[in-house]
């Protein structure tokens, strides 16, 4: 169990982060993030982890030697006091359809789109698929070559889509995120949460190797 991280540079969004946590109720906190609140501690499972954290400290807490890194804490941190009580849309959307996403998706598609299309290109697809379900991801029959589906929070679902190149064509990913993702986190949150993705797939994958 692991409680207490160094949170270097973070340290000031992490304070303002539970500020904004302590001005809420625990009750409304629950039903705005479907999270369970038990024992003075949220509970959020993220793809596939259980995570609790304090309240009111807002303190972290991670079970096993899977710990999610400082800008995944965080953005969890938030998400209790920012999400709201919006159903899905079903509508699937890239991060450069969301309002203003155009100002980071240059740099998300250059860090983050790209890389894990090269990533895939040199990947072995059947324990890609193991690493996607062990990580916490639903493969879904699509018409990509690999479709799986997972949960950053409850009420932040993420569609991940890989195709194999052709010839000339190479091989590319997408990372789709229901519409309501604006009433749950912030545009700047949102952008971090693409590369959170990019290293949740690729070090699953590389700890299915070992």
């Amino acid at each position: 169990m692991t409680t207490n991280f160094n949170e270097g540079g973070y340290a000031p969004a992490f304070m303002k982060s539970r500020e904004n946590l302590r001005k809420l109720e625990p009750q409304t906190i629950s039903e705005r993030s479907l999270c369970k609140y038990l024992n003075d501690c949220f509970r959020i499972e993220s793809f596939g982890q259980l995570i609790e954290i304090t309240y009111p400290e807002g303190q972290i807490i991670t079970q096993g030697s899977n710990n999610p890194a400082l800008d995944q804490r965080l953005l969890l941190l938030n998400y209790l006091s920012y999400s709201k009580n919006v159903p899905f849309s079903g509508q699937w959307v890239s991060y450069r359809d969301l309002p203003h996403g155009n100002v980071f998706y240059l740099n998300i598609k250059k860090n983050v789109i790209n890389a894990l299309g090269d990533f895939f290109s040199s990947c072995n697809n059947v324990i890609l698929r193991q690493s996607l379900t062990e990580g916490g991801f639903t493969l879904l029959p699509a018409k990509a070559d690999i479709a799986a589906k997972g949960f950053f929070t409850p009420r932040i679902p993420i569609l991940l889509q890989f195709w194999e190149g052709e010839e000339d064509i190479p091989s590319t990913c997408q990372i789709l995120f229901d519409s309501t993702i604006t009433e749950q986190m912030h545009i700047e949150d949102s952008a971090a949460l693409c590369g959170i993705i990019k290293n949740q797939v690729i070090s699953q994958y590389n700890k299915a190797l070992r």
